[in-house]
């Protein structure tokens, strides 16, 4: 790729943060990167195709971002490390908000495994998962599915961090306490010790 294309795809990923994918018309794209509309077509023939590029370098930002911040110390506690988590990824959104959009609504011709939103859930259920088995081999934890635990715990993060911030919807609890809470029930249940 050369600077051109680094250029214009840098700018329609600024502008797709800034304004989503509705906001980010070839023009302001063009103004952006410093070229003319026509340069915009003449490397990229559609804006499908250079919105399409640019959604897939940020994806990969994105997703090697993400899998530095889940490099969390795995002798830390468990409820440091899952609070850690859920932050991590939280700040992840908030920075990100307009491409995780992007992807929960990209266009049923695109193969599930070229989607962004299933790469960014494989990464972190990955990670739970492998922690929970870590932490049953040690002890730590009694026997349990490792994979229904990092389900479990992914969902209501998913549901926090992407559901209300990306779509807007406020959360009928605030972020802190849902997050101890969660933590609280993850960790204790919902039975009364007898």
């Amino acid at each position: 790729m050369d600077n051109t294309e680094d250029k214009i795809l840098d700018a329609t990923i600024k502008l797709l943060d800034e304004v989503g994918w509705d906001g980010a018309t070839t023009k302001r794209i063009a103004a952006e990167a410093g070229v003319n509309e026509v340069t915009l077509f003449r490397k990229f023939k559609t804006k499908n195709l250079m919105l399409e590029a640019a959604k897939n370098r940020s994806a990969g930002k994105f997703l090697n971002e993400l899998e530095e911040l889940l490099k969390i110390d795995p002798e830390s506690d468990i409820q440091t490390y899952l609070r850690t988590i859920w932050k991590n990824s939280s700040k992840m959104i908030d920075k990100r908000t307009n491409l995780i959009r992007i992807s929960m609504e990209e266009v049923r011709g695109v193969p599930f495994e070229n989607k962004v939103l299933p790469k960014i859930s494989k990464m972190v259920l990955d990670n739970l998962t492998g922690y929970f088995k870590d932490q049953m081999v040690k002890g730590t934890i009694r026997e349990i599915d490792p994979e229904v635990a990092a389900l479990n715990f992914f969902s209501i993060v998913f549901q926090m961090n992407m559901m209300w911030k990306v779509y807007g919807q406020n959360p009928p609890v605030e972020d802190e306490r849902c997050l101890e809470s969660f933590l609280d029930i993850f960790m204790n249940g919902i039975l009364v010790n007898k």
